[in-house]
């Protein structure tokens, strides 16, 4: 089976929500791309966090300049003195994405101050090992970067995770089925004696592939919608039947008795009133073992696109009981929100380390296993590692 496919570094600059107004190469222009996949590293944040320093030494009263200061300050690696600093410069804010920025830094402040392994063992890992992508997603949230690493340094940081004593890993990008050394890296973590999950668009999933993908713990499969259109409203591709494509992966593991499928549902406004039809496609499945229904997460959508797309997460938990009852001895997940801050500790496709709030654009940056040890990563004040042991397993129950 061929399917036409494109690969992509996701086009993020300029993404709608962005002040074009704002002069090219201003503070507040280079502040609200510092998200983008050629920008999003220490350079660039250490350059802007010293461009904006020096204008708030010229303006401490400014609010906005502190605002943008001390949320650079929190994403660049921040230890706790750039945490202490980033609280100092909002003391006095009266705006509402400040005080958010505050509430984050309470809870940063009383995680460092309660009782902490001194050196905790990060267990699950999520690694976006792929930064290209066969498709778009509206409100696309994977944070994307320019560099790739190499398939040598990828088993240097699969030598990294397991001497660390990582037991869980979930190899995904953009869409990992698309960089060639993937079965080679998933043979060595395996051998390394780590569970390995994949998280793939299943979009050039063939028999071949599928049966290289046998030491994985589980798959994970995407359906959105059970219509072109339903599909189309988050996930775009030049192929007009992604539903088809997308049953046709499922079908795939079927046939080869692969019972470690887990497909994910991004719900929306867009297709809350497909959802029960989804369900019944999932649920024919054999080889589907968990169905995890996640929350649309508008972390890099401009206000207009989160206004149409959020759906509020009482919407959706009721519409999962009515399917929950429906289909008793399956395991359903609802993966909220806000039950998602600092739940990932990722590695990026360049080997930086980074973790999420659940807030717009609160992308942090943590460490790089290229340089670092995760003893000292994972030493980080804003990890928050009981939100991370919330994550499901990476192998399915029995």
């Amino acid at each position: 089976m061929t399917r036409t496919h494109i690969e992509m570094l996701p086009p993020h600059p300029l993404r709608p929500g962005y002040d074009r107004s704002a002069e090219r190469g201003s503070l507040h222009d280079d502040f609200q791309q510092r998200l983008e996949p050629a920008n999003f590293n220490t350079t660039y944040f250490d350059t802007l966090a010293q461009r904006l320093q020096n204008a708030a030494d010229h303006a401490p009263a400014d609010q906005d300049l502190c605002y943008m200061l001390a949320f650079v300050l929190l994403q660049n690696n921040a230890d706790t003195a750039a945490v202490a600093r980033a609280a100092a410069l909002l003391a006095g804010t009266t705006t509402a994405r400040g005080r958010r920025l505050l509430d984050l830094i309470d809870g940063i402040t009383t995680r460092a101050s309660a009782h902490r392994p001194v050196n905790p063992t990060v267990k699950r890992v999520n690694w976006s090992i792929n930064n290209r992508c066969p498709m778009s997603c509206t409100g696309c949230y994977n944070p994307f970067v320019t560099d790739q690493i190499t398939y040598e340094q990828a088993l240097s940081i699969v030598d990294k995770l397991a001497a660390h004593g990582t037991t869980d890993l979930v190899l995904a990008g953009g869409d990992p089925l698309l960089w060639p050394p993937i079965f080679d890296v998933i043979d060595y973590a395996t051998s390394s004696g780590i569970s390995v999950a994949l998280d793939t668009t299943g979009y050039t999933l063939t028999a071949d592939k599928l049966q290289r993908l046998a030491p994985l713990s589980s798959l994970r499969l995407p359906l959105d919608g059970t219509t072109p259109a339903v599909q189309r409203a988050f996930r775009h591709s030049p192929d007009r039947d992604l539903p088809t494509r997308f049953r046709q992966s499922l079908h795939l593991c079927d046939d080869a008795g692969f019972h470690k499928v887990r497909v994910h549902t991004v719900a929306s406004r867009a297709n809350i009133s497909d959802l029960a039809a989804i369900a019944d496609c999932v649920m024919s499945h054999p080889s589907v073992r968990q169905w995890v229904v996640f929350q649309w997460w508008g972390r890099r959508a401009p206000k207009s696109l989160t206004e149409t797309m959020a759906i509020n997460a009482e919407s959706l938990r009721d519409e999962l009981t009515k399917i929950r009852d429906r289909y008793p001895n399956r395991e359903i997940i609802f993966a909220e929100t806000t039950e998602r801050a600092f739940l990932n500790w990722m590695i990026q496709s360049s080997g930086q380390v980074v973790t999420f709030g659940s807030g717009p654009e609160e992308e942090f940056i943590i460490g790089n296993l290229l340089t670092d040890e995760i003893s000292d990563i994972s030493r980080h004040p804003i990890l928050d590692f009981e939100a991370m042991a919330r994550g499901v397993p990476v192998t399915p129950p029995s």
